[in-house]
Protein backbone atom coordinates (compact mmCIF):
# COMPACT_ATOMS: atom_id res chain seq x y z
CA UNK A 1 0.00 0.00 0.00
CA UNK A 2 1.55 3.78 -0.70
CA UNK A 3 1.79 6.15 1.87
CA UNK A 4 3.00 9.26 1.68
CA UNK A 5 6.28 10.86 2.21
CA UNK A 6 5.31 12.20 5.74
CA UNK A 7 4.13 8.82 6.59
CA UNK A 8 7.72 7.68 5.29
CA UNK A 9 8.92 10.30 7.45
CA UNK A 10 6.66 9.11 10.87
CA UNK A 11 7.71 5.65 10.03
CA UNK A 12 11.07 5.90 9.55
CA UNK A 13 11.61 7.34 13.19
CA UNK A 14 10.60 3.67 14.24
CA UNK A 15 12.98 1.87 13.05
CA UNK A 16 15.94 2.03 15.85
CA UNK A 17 13.26 0.33 18.07
CA UNK A 18 12.53 -1.91 15.10
CA UNK A 19 15.96 -2.63 15.01
CA UNK A 20 16.48 -3.31 18.57
CA UNK A 21 13.72 -6.09 18.29
CA UNK A 22 16.03 -7.52 16.16
CA UNK A 23 16.98 -11.31 17.80
CA UNK A 24 20.61 -11.23 17.90
CA UNK A 25 21.10 -14.88 16.15
CA UNK A 26 24.61 -16.76 16.56
CA UNK A 27 25.18 -17.22 12.87
CA UNK A 28 25.17 -13.55 11.66
CA UNK A 29 23.98 -12.00 14.80
CA UNK A 30 20.94 -10.41 13.46
CA UNK A 31 22.08 -8.39 10.42
CA UNK A 32 20.67 -9.97 7.62
CA UNK A 33 16.73 -8.84 9.34
CA UNK A 34 18.44 -4.83 10.40
CA UNK A 35 19.85 -4.95 7.07
CA UNK A 36 16.38 -5.92 5.41
CA UNK A 37 14.64 -3.37 7.22
CA UNK A 38 16.80 -0.82 6.63
CA UNK A 39 17.01 -0.92 2.66
CA UNK A 40 13.38 -1.99 2.46
CA UNK A 41 12.81 1.42 3.91
CA UNK A 42 14.79 3.55 1.04
CA UNK A 43 14.24 0.68 -1.89
CA UNK A 44 10.78 0.96 -0.95
CA UNK A 45 10.65 4.78 -0.54
CA UNK A 46 9.04 6.92 -3.06
CA UNK A 47 11.10 8.37 -6.07
CA UNK A 48 10.85 12.13 -4.43
CA UNK A 49 12.79 10.47 -1.59
CA UNK A 50 15.18 8.01 -3.08
CA UNK A 51 16.54 10.97 -5.66
CA UNK A 52 17.73 12.48 -2.15
CA UNK A 53 20.17 9.80 -2.14
CA UNK A 54 21.63 10.84 -5.32
CA UNK A 55 22.70 14.14 -3.27
CA UNK A 56 24.50 12.43 -0.67
CA UNK A 57 27.85 11.77 -2.23
CA UNK A 58 29.78 8.14 -1.09
CA UNK A 59 31.98 9.99 0.93
CA UNK A 60 29.41 11.33 3.20
CA UNK A 61 27.99 8.11 3.48
CA UNK A 62 31.51 6.33 4.85
CA UNK A 63 31.96 9.10 7.46
CA UNK A 64 28.69 8.76 9.00
CA UNK A 65 28.81 4.65 8.66
CA UNK A 66 32.29 4.73 10.98
CA UNK A 67 30.16 6.23 13.33
CA UNK A 68 27.59 3.87 14.11
CA UNK A 69 27.99 1.30 17.19
CA UNK A 70 27.14 -2.10 15.31
CA UNK A 71 26.99 -4.10 18.79
CA UNK A 72 24.51 -1.40 19.50
CA UNK A 73 20.80 -2.63 19.93
CA UNK A 74 19.98 -0.34 17.55
CA UNK A 75 22.85 -0.39 15.50
CA UNK A 76 23.75 3.34 16.68
CA UNK A 77 20.43 4.30 14.54
CA UNK A 78 18.95 7.22 16.41
CA UNK A 79 16.29 10.40 15.33
CA UNK A 80 15.10 13.04 17.50
CA UNK A 81 11.67 13.15 15.84
CA UNK A 82 13.05 16.81 14.05
CA UNK A 83 15.42 15.48 11.16
CA UNK A 84 14.55 16.43 7.72
CA UNK A 85 14.00 14.24 4.88
CA UNK A 86 17.78 14.49 3.75
CA UNK A 87 18.71 13.65 7.28
CA UNK A 88 16.88 10.11 7.39
CA UNK A 89 17.75 9.16 3.92
CA UNK A 90 21.56 9.92 4.88
CA UNK A 91 21.66 8.51 8.31
CA UNK A 92 19.60 5.63 6.42
CA UNK A 93 22.00 5.05 4.26
CA UNK A 94 25.24 5.29 6.82
CA UNK A 95 23.77 3.06 8.33
CA UNK A 96 22.79 0.09 5.63
CA UNK A 97 26.51 0.79 4.34
CA UNK A 98 28.15 -0.34 7.96
CA UNK A 99 25.62 -2.92 8.24
CA UNK A 100 26.86 -4.23 5.09
CA UNK A 101 30.47 -3.72 5.95
CA UNK A 102 30.49 -5.13 9.33
CA UNK A 103 28.43 -8.45 7.49
CA UNK A 104 30.88 -8.98 4.75
CA UNK A 105 33.52 -8.41 7.31
CA UNK A 106 32.39 -10.61 9.74
CA UNK A 107 31.74 -13.46 7.61
CA UNK A 108 34.89 -16.21 8.14
CA UNK A 109 33.25 -18.68 5.73
CA UNK A 110 30.09 -20.39 7.53
CA UNK A 111 27.44 -18.22 5.90
CA UNK A 112 24.96 -19.99 3.50
CA UNK A 113 26.07 -20.73 -0.16
CA UNK A 114 23.12 -22.44 -1.09
CA UNK A 115 20.69 -20.14 -1.96
CA UNK A 116 18.08 -21.44 -0.13
CA UNK A 117 20.02 -20.26 2.78
CA UNK A 118 20.06 -16.33 1.58
CA UNK A 119 16.23 -16.20 2.28
CA UNK A 120 16.02 -13.53 4.90
CA UNK A 121 11.93 -12.06 6.64
CA UNK A 122 11.67 -9.64 8.74
CA UNK A 123 9.06 -6.86 9.82
CA UNK A 124 7.04 -8.04 6.41
CA UNK A 125 9.85 -7.88 4.27
CA UNK A 126 10.77 -11.06 2.27
CA UNK A 127 13.80 -11.15 0.10
CA UNK A 128 17.38 -13.15 -0.83
CA UNK A 129 20.52 -11.50 0.28
CA UNK A 130 22.57 -12.39 -2.20
CA UNK A 131 26.10 -12.41 -1.18
CA UNK A 132 27.61 -10.77 -4.78
CA UNK A 133 27.95 -7.05 -5.93
CA UNK A 134 27.32 -5.48 -8.78
CA UNK A 135 29.37 -5.30 -11.73
CA UNK A 136 31.98 -2.60 -12.16
CA UNK A 137 31.02 -1.50 -15.28
CA UNK A 138 33.41 1.96 -15.04
CA UNK A 139 36.54 2.91 -13.16
CA UNK A 140 35.80 2.99 -9.18
CA UNK A 141 34.56 6.61 -8.46
CA UNK A 142 36.45 8.87 -5.49
CA UNK A 143 33.73 9.16 -2.69
CA UNK A 144 33.75 12.75 -2.82
CA UNK A 145 32.09 12.33 -6.46
CA UNK A 146 30.04 9.23 -6.40
CA UNK A 147 26.71 10.58 -6.63
CA UNK A 148 24.78 7.47 -7.68
CA UNK A 149 21.22 6.88 -6.50
CA UNK A 150 19.76 4.23 -3.99
CA UNK A 151 19.28 1.37 -6.54
CA UNK A 152 23.12 1.27 -8.18
CA UNK A 153 25.41 2.24 -4.49
CA UNK A 154 22.70 1.69 -1.44
CA UNK A 155 24.43 -1.83 -1.09
CA UNK A 156 27.86 -2.36 -2.92
CA UNK A 157 28.98 -5.60 -1.18
CA UNK A 158 25.35 -7.34 -1.48
CA UNK A 159 22.10 -6.92 -3.11
CA UNK A 160 18.78 -7.81 -2.15
CA UNK A 161 16.60 -9.30 -4.40
CA UNK A 162 12.44 -9.43 -3.22
CA UNK A 163 11.10 -12.58 -2.89
CA UNK A 164 7.93 -11.59 -5.15
CA UNK A 165 8.29 -9.23 -7.92
CA UNK A 166 5.18 -8.16 -10.04
CA UNK A 167 3.25 -11.07 -8.74
CA UNK A 168 5.84 -13.65 -10.21
CA UNK A 169 7.68 -15.93 -7.08
CA UNK A 170 11.82 -15.49 -7.47
CA UNK A 171 13.48 -18.11 -8.05
CA UNK A 172 17.03 -18.05 -7.42
CA UNK A 173 19.57 -20.62 -8.91
CA UNK A 174 23.33 -20.58 -8.31
CA UNK A 175 25.44 -22.71 -11.25
CA UNK A 176 28.08 -24.93 -10.24
CA UNK A 177 31.12 -23.59 -11.85
CA UNK A 178 34.10 -21.65 -11.72
CA UNK A 179 34.22 -18.37 -12.56
CA UNK A 180 35.84 -16.60 -15.91
CA UNK A 181 35.97 -12.95 -16.55
CA UNK A 182 34.20 -13.20 -19.86
CA UNK A 183 32.43 -10.41 -21.54
CA UNK A 184 31.84 -12.28 -24.93
CA UNK A 185 27.93 -12.94 -25.94
CA UNK A 186 26.79 -15.31 -28.48
CA UNK A 187 23.80 -15.11 -30.29
CA UNK A 188 22.20 -17.46 -32.72
CA UNK A 189 19.63 -16.64 -35.54
CA UNK A 190 18.17 -18.86 -38.54
CA UNK A 191 17.78 -18.03 -42.05
CA UNK A 192 14.47 -18.68 -43.74
CA UNK A 193 12.56 -20.56 -41.30
CA UNK A 194 8.92 -21.65 -41.89
CA UNK A 195 6.08 -21.48 -39.41
CA UNK A 196 3.00 -24.31 -39.19
CA UNK A 197 0.39 -22.69 -36.62
CA UNK A 198 -2.50 -23.84 -35.31
CA UNK A 199 -5.17 -21.05 -35.75
CA UNK A 200 -8.63 -20.04 -34.74
CA UNK A 201 -10.40 -16.79 -35.00
CA UNK A 202 -9.08 -15.63 -31.77
CA UNK A 203 -5.90 -17.67 -30.78
CA UNK A 204 -2.89 -19.62 -32.30
CA UNK A 205 0.20 -21.79 -31.20
CA UNK A 206 3.14 -22.78 -32.95
CA UNK A 207 2.89 -26.50 -34.17
CA UNK A 208 6.13 -27.33 -35.52
CA UNK A 209 8.87 -24.79 -37.33
CA UNK A 210 11.03 -25.71 -40.27
CA UNK A 211 14.67 -24.40 -40.03
CA UNK A 212 16.94 -24.96 -43.50
CA UNK A 213 19.96 -26.71 -42.06
CA UNK A 214 19.04 -25.91 -39.12
CA UNK A 215 20.80 -29.02 -36.94
CA UNK A 216 24.22 -27.66 -38.57
CA UNK A 217 23.60 -23.98 -37.57
CA UNK A 218 22.69 -25.65 -34.08
CA UNK A 219 25.86 -27.52 -33.66
CA UNK A 220 27.88 -25.46 -35.13
CA UNK A 221 26.72 -22.65 -32.71
CA UNK A 222 27.12 -24.95 -29.87
CA UNK A 223 30.65 -25.39 -30.84
CA UNK A 224 31.61 -21.81 -31.01
CA UNK A 225 29.98 -21.21 -28.18
CA UNK A 226 33.14 -22.86 -26.29
CA UNK A 227 35.34 -21.79 -28.63
CA UNK A 228 34.76 -18.05 -28.29
CA UNK A 229 34.42 -18.50 -24.77
CA UNK A 230 31.24 -17.08 -24.40
CA UNK A 231 29.66 -16.24 -21.23
CA UNK A 232 26.07 -16.41 -22.58
CA UNK A 233 24.63 -18.02 -25.59
CA UNK A 234 21.05 -17.50 -26.95
CA UNK A 235 18.91 -18.88 -29.43
CA UNK A 236 15.69 -17.32 -30.47
CA UNK A 237 11.67 -17.04 -29.46
CA UNK A 238 9.67 -20.18 -30.81
CA UNK A 239 12.30 -21.51 -33.11
CA UNK A 240 13.73 -24.35 -30.31
CA UNK A 241 11.42 -27.22 -30.84
CA UNK A 242 12.30 -30.11 -28.19
CA UNK A 243 13.93 -32.33 -30.77
CA UNK A 244 16.42 -28.80 -31.35
CA UNK A 245 16.60 -28.84 -27.64
CA UNK A 246 17.19 -32.13 -26.91
CA UNK A 247 20.63 -31.63 -30.33
CA UNK A 248 21.57 -28.75 -27.92
CA UNK A 249 21.59 -30.45 -24.86
CA UNK A 250 23.47 -33.54 -26.25
CA UNK A 251 26.39 -31.22 -27.84
CA UNK A 252 26.72 -29.57 -24.91
CA UNK A 253 27.21 -32.83 -22.51
CA UNK A 254 29.13 -35.07 -25.27
CA UNK A 255 31.23 -32.13 -26.69
CA UNK A 256 32.03 -33.76 -30.21
CA UNK A 257 34.47 -31.78 -31.30
CA UNK A 258 36.93 -31.86 -28.55
CA UNK A 259 40.22 -33.76 -29.50
CA UNK A 260 40.49 -36.80 -26.24
CA UNK A 261 41.89 -35.78 -23.31
CA UNK A 262 41.37 -32.05 -24.21
CA UNK A 263 39.79 -29.84 -21.50
CA UNK A 264 36.37 -27.95 -22.82
CA UNK A 265 36.22 -24.18 -22.26
CA UNK A 266 32.33 -24.30 -21.23
CA UNK A 267 29.88 -21.30 -21.41
CA UNK A 268 28.13 -20.48 -18.30
CA UNK A 269 24.61 -20.00 -19.61
CA UNK A 270 22.86 -21.38 -22.85
CA UNK A 271 19.48 -20.13 -23.74
CA UNK A 272 17.87 -22.68 -25.86
CA UNK A 273 15.43 -20.49 -27.27
CA UNK A 274 11.55 -21.09 -26.25
CA UNK A 275 8.65 -23.44 -27.43
CA UNK A 276 5.02 -23.95 -27.17
CA UNK A 277 4.81 -26.72 -24.95
CA UNK A 278 2.41 -28.22 -22.81
CA UNK A 279 3.30 -29.17 -18.61
CA UNK A 280 0.77 -30.47 -16.62
CA UNK A 281 -2.55 -30.27 -19.33
CA UNK A 282 -1.37 -26.33 -19.87
CA UNK A 283 0.50 -24.90 -22.83
CA UNK A 284 3.26 -22.44 -22.04
CA UNK A 285 6.23 -20.33 -23.94
CA UNK A 286 8.76 -22.05 -22.29
CA UNK A 287 12.90 -20.90 -22.38
CA UNK A 288 14.99 -23.82 -21.62
CA UNK A 289 18.67 -22.57 -19.90
CA UNK A 290 21.27 -25.20 -19.68
CA UNK A 291 24.71 -24.64 -18.23
CA UNK A 292 27.60 -25.02 -20.48
CA UNK A 293 27.79 -29.28 -19.75
CA UNK A 294 23.99 -28.99 -20.90
CA UNK A 295 22.89 -29.39 -17.35
CA UNK A 296 19.21 -28.04 -16.90
CA UNK A 297 19.51 -25.53 -14.45
CA UNK A 298 16.23 -23.28 -15.02
CA UNK A 299 12.85 -23.09 -17.08
CA UNK A 300 10.83 -19.30 -17.59
CA UNK A 301 7.85 -19.35 -18.80
CA UNK A 302 6.34 -16.19 -20.53
CA UNK A 303 4.59 -14.15 -18.83
CA UNK A 304 2.77 -12.31 -21.02
CA UNK A 305 1.29 -13.27 -24.02
CA UNK A 306 1.83 -11.69 -27.70
CA UNK A 307 -1.39 -10.48 -30.19
CA UNK A 308 -1.10 -10.60 -33.69
CA UNK A 309 -1.95 -7.67 -36.30
CA UNK A 310 -5.57 -9.88 -36.71
CA UNK A 311 -6.03 -9.58 -33.01
CA UNK A 312 -5.16 -13.46 -32.25
CA UNK A 313 -3.50 -14.10 -29.23
CA UNK A 314 -1.25 -16.50 -28.29
CA UNK A 315 -2.52 -19.43 -26.77
CA UNK A 316 -0.32 -19.83 -23.71
CA UNK A 317 -0.56 -19.50 -19.83
CA UNK A 318 1.24 -17.04 -18.27
CA UNK A 319 4.33 -17.95 -16.22
CA UNK A 320 4.04 -17.46 -12.38
CA UNK A 321 8.07 -17.59 -11.64
CA UNK A 322 11.23 -15.25 -12.37
CA UNK A 323 14.50 -16.78 -12.57
CA UNK A 324 17.66 -15.31 -11.65
CA UNK A 325 20.79 -17.17 -12.36
CA UNK A 326 23.74 -17.10 -9.96
CA UNK A 327 26.98 -17.54 -11.64
CA UNK A 328 30.24 -16.58 -10.04
CA UNK A 329 30.90 -13.67 -12.81
CA UNK A 330 27.50 -11.96 -12.51
CA UNK A 331 23.73 -12.59 -11.94
CA UNK A 332 20.88 -13.15 -14.86
CA UNK A 333 17.56 -12.66 -15.52
CA UNK A 334 15.26 -14.05 -18.03
CA UNK A 335 12.32 -12.71 -20.14
CA UNK A 336 11.02 -13.95 -23.48
CA UNK A 337 9.58 -10.94 -25.94
CA UNK A 338 6.39 -9.44 -24.49
CA UNK A 339 7.88 -9.65 -21.45
CA UNK A 340 10.66 -7.33 -22.16
CA UNK A 341 9.53 -5.04 -24.85
CA UNK A 342 5.67 -4.34 -23.21
CA UNK A 343 6.04 -1.03 -22.91
CA UNK A 344 2.23 -0.37 -21.09
CA UNK A 345 3.98 -1.44 -17.89
CA UNK A 346 6.87 -0.96 -15.45
CA UNK A 347 9.70 -3.65 -15.88
CA UNK A 348 10.19 -5.99 -13.05
CA UNK A 349 14.06 -6.56 -13.94
CA UNK A 350 14.88 -4.02 -11.99
CA UNK A 351 13.45 -5.20 -8.46
CA UNK A 352 15.67 -8.23 -9.61
CA UNK A 353 19.00 -5.80 -9.48
CA UNK A 354 20.59 -8.38 -11.73
CA UNK A 355 23.53 -7.28 -14.23
CA UNK A 356 21.85 -9.14 -17.28
CA UNK A 357 18.94 -9.90 -18.30
CA UNK A 358 19.02 -12.07 -21.60
CA UNK A 359 15.96 -12.10 -23.77
CA UNK A 360 15.11 -14.64 -27.02
CA UNK A 361 12.51 -12.69 -28.74
CA UNK A 362 10.82 -13.57 -32.06
CA UNK A 363 9.49 -10.37 -34.11
CA UNK A 364 9.74 -7.28 -35.96
CA UNK A 365 11.33 -3.78 -36.13
CA UNK A 366 8.47 -2.70 -33.49
CA UNK A 367 9.33 -5.32 -31.51
CA UNK A 368 13.28 -4.38 -30.88
CA UNK A 369 12.31 -1.12 -30.58
CA UNK A 370 10.54 -2.13 -27.58
CA UNK A 371 13.24 -3.66 -26.44
CA UNK A 372 15.40 -1.18 -27.16
CA UNK A 373 13.63 1.54 -25.06
CA UNK A 374 13.47 -0.87 -22.23
CA UNK A 375 17.05 -1.97 -22.30
CA UNK A 376 18.26 2.06 -22.11
CA UNK A 377 15.45 2.00 -18.81
CA UNK A 378 17.53 -0.72 -16.92
CA UNK A 379 20.69 0.94 -18.15
CA UNK A 380 20.01 4.03 -16.91
CA UNK A 381 17.92 2.93 -13.43
CA UNK A 382 20.70 -0.09 -12.23
CA UNK A 383 23.18 -0.46 -14.89
CA UNK A 384 21.85 -3.49 -15.82
CA UNK A 385 22.97 -4.68 -19.52
CA UNK A 386 20.47 -6.45 -22.17
CA UNK A 387 21.26 -9.03 -24.50
CA UNK A 388 18.60 -9.63 -26.74
CA UNK A 389 18.86 -12.14 -29.73
CA UNK A 390 15.28 -11.80 -31.79
CA UNK A 391 14.58 -14.11 -35.12
CA UNK A 392 12.81 -11.83 -37.17
CA UNK A 393 9.24 -12.19 -37.82
CA UNK A 394 8.11 -11.85 -40.84
CA UNK A 395 11.04 -12.60 -42.18
CA UNK A 396 13.20 -9.72 -44.05
CA UNK A 397 14.67 -10.46 -46.95
CA UNK A 398 18.07 -8.31 -45.54
CA UNK A 399 18.67 -10.84 -42.74
CA UNK A 400 17.82 -13.32 -40.05
CA UNK A 401 17.09 -10.88 -37.39
CA UNK A 402 18.21 -8.65 -34.94
CA UNK A 403 20.60 -8.75 -31.46
CA UNK A 404 21.48 -6.24 -28.98
CA UNK A 405 24.73 -6.06 -27.75
CA UNK A 406 24.82 -5.72 -24.38
CA UNK A 407 27.66 -3.41 -23.93
CA UNK A 408 25.46 -0.58 -22.82
CA UNK A 409 26.43 1.83 -25.87
CA UNK A 410 22.47 3.41 -26.36
CA UNK A 411 23.94 5.59 -28.68
CA UNK A 412 23.94 3.26 -31.36
CA UNK A 413 20.68 1.21 -30.53
CA UNK A 414 18.22 1.52 -33.46
CA UNK A 415 16.44 -1.45 -34.55
CA UNK A 416 17.41 -1.15 -37.91
CA UNK A 417 20.90 -0.79 -37.39
CA UNK A 418 21.18 -4.00 -34.75
CA UNK A 419 20.39 -6.45 -37.89
CA UNK A 420 22.37 -9.56 -38.56
CA UNK A 421 22.03 -12.28 -41.48
CA UNK A 422 24.48 -14.95 -40.56
CA UNK A 423 23.37 -17.86 -38.07
CA UNK A 424 26.06 -16.88 -35.77
CA UNK A 425 27.42 -13.82 -33.90
CA UNK A 426 29.75 -13.07 -31.65
CA UNK A 427 29.65 -9.92 -29.10
CA UNK A 428 32.33 -8.43 -26.76
CA UNK A 429 30.68 -6.39 -24.05
CA UNK A 430 32.91 -4.25 -21.34
CA UNK A 431 35.54 -6.26 -19.44
CA UNK A 432 33.71 -7.45 -16.19
CA UNK A 433 35.79 -5.53 -13.71
CA UNK A 434 36.48 -7.00 -9.90
CA UNK A 435 33.22 -6.12 -7.55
Amino acid sequence: MDITDEQWRENAFSIPANLRAVPRSEDDDGLRQAMLIVWAALAKASATIKHLYSLVPESMILELAATLDMQAPDYGLSFGGTETYEEIVMRLGGCLRAMEREYSEQDLGSRPTDPAGWLVEQAGHCAYLIPMGRLAWKDTKNPAQDMRNFDQRGLLRLRFVPAVVDGATVQIVKADRMARKSSTFGAVLFPDPTFDCDETPTRFFVRAVNIPNGETIISDACKAAHTERCLTTVFPELMIDPQSRRLIETQLVEKPWLAEGEMPDAPGIVVAGSWHEVENGERYNIATIYDGHGVQIARHKKRMAYKDAEGRVEDIRHGTELAVVVLEEALFGFGICLDFCNRCYHTPYGWLDVDFAIVPSCGNEVTMDGHIRTAKDLDNERKTRSFVVQQAYPPLDRAAGFVLNPDGNSSRWAANELLTDVPWSVFRGQTLHDR
